[in-house]
C-alpha cells in the first residue's frame, strides 16, 4: 500500500488500482489489488485455512462493532481508529476456545478476561496516561445495578490533560455483551442473545475543577431488567474521562475526542 503525497481526489478504482480517503489520517490511501478471484477462494483446496480466517476475522468484526456499539454514550471520547484494538481483543479471546475448531470458534469473554481492560480506546491519550486511580466496581446481587466507586479523587493528582485543564468529569457506561458462536446452518457467526447492546445505561459526574477538594466518586446505573440471566453473556463496565480547557457562559466546555475511555470491569454468571 502505498501513500500519495500529492494532491489526488480520486475514490474508488482505476485499473489495478483502488483509492480512498481515511477521514481518521486526513489523507487519501492509494493500494493495489490483487489476491485469487471470488470463486478461486470459495472453492479451491489451497485458500481453505485462508477461508476459515476470514470467517474468524468477520465474526470478530461483528463482535467489536456490538462492543463499541454498546459504549455509545462514550464514544466521543475514543480515537476513530480504536476499532483495530477491539478487533485484537477479540483475537485474543478466540484464541482462548481451545477446545472449538479453528475456523469456527467461538468468541466467549469469559475465556479470556484479561482482554477487554487491554483495549486502548484512545492511542493518543490512553486511559492510564490521564487518570491515575484505582476503582471498585460492584454488580447488586439482583444483577440490576452498577456501582463504581473512586474515594479521594483529587483533580491536580489523579487527572492529567496536556499542559493544563479547567475541569474534569467522569463516565460511566454499563453494557451486556453476547458472546458470538459459529451458525453452522447459515454460516455465519452471530451473537448467542440478540440486541443486547441496546440495553446499555451510562451515567455522569458533575465537573470536578482543577485544585478542588478530594471528591469521593460514586457512580451507579442500572438496567431496567436483571443482567446475566442467558448464558453467553457478560456485563462490561467502561469508564470515561472529559476534560474542559474552556468555559463558554460560565461553564465548561469541551472540544471532540478531549478525553479517554477504558474498560475497569466484566461481570460473568
Amino acid at each position: 500500500m502505498s501513500e500519495n503525497k500529492i494532491p489526488f481526489d480520486l475514490n474508488g478504482s482505476y485499473g489495478d488500482f483502488r483509492s480512498y480517503y481515511d477521514p481518521a489520517t486526513g489523507k487519501h490511501i492509494i493500494s493495489r489489488k490483487g489476491g485469487p478471484t471470488p470463486e478461486q477462494f470459495k472453492n479451491d483446496p489451497k485458500y481453505a485455512r485462508a477461508r476459515e480466517r476470514s470467517n474468524e476475522f468477520g465474526g470478530r468484526s461483528k463482535w467489536s462493532s456490538l462492543v463499541k456499539t454498546s459504549l455509545l454514550d462514550i464514544r466521543h471520547l475514543m480515537h476513530a481508529r480504536c476499532f483495530n484494538n477491539i478487533m485484537v481483543a477479540g483475537r485474543l479471546i478466540l484464541q482462548a476456545d481451545v477446545d472449538g475448531t479453528h475456523g469456527y470458534r467461538t468468541i466467549s469473554v469469559n475465556n479470556n478476561l484479561g482482554a477487554l481492560p487491554l483495549i486502548e480506546f484512545n492511542e493518543r491519550h490512553p486511559f492510564n496516561s490521564v487518570i491515575h486511580v484505582s476503582c471498585e466496581t460492584l454488580l447488586s446481587p439482583d444483577k440490576t445495578t452498577v456501582t463504581l466507586n473512586i474515594p479521594g479523587f483529587i483533580t491536580s493528582r489523579d487527572a492529567w490533560w496536556g499542559p493544563k485543564y479547567l475541569a474534569v468529569r467522569l463516565y460511566m457506561d454499563i453494557a451486556q455483551l453476547s458472546d458470538f458462536r459459529w451458525n453452522p446452518v447459515l454460516k455465519i457467526y452471530e451473537p448467542v442473545v440478540p440486541d443486547l447492546e441496546l440495553l446499555s445505561v451510562s451515567t455522569v459526574s458533575d465537573w470536578m475543577f482543577l485544585n478542588s477538594e478530594p471528591t469521593d466518586v460514586l457512580l451507579k446505573a442500572s438496567f431496567e431488567q436483571p443482567a446475566l440471566t442467558c448464558a453467553g453473556t457478560s456485563v462490561i463496565v467502561a469508564l470515561g474521562a472529559e476534560f474542559s480547557t474552556s468555559m463558554v457562559m460560565r461553564q465548561p466546555s469541551v472540544a471532540p475526542r478531549s478525553g479517554s475511555v477504558a474498560i475497569v470491569g466484566c461481570f460473568i454468571e
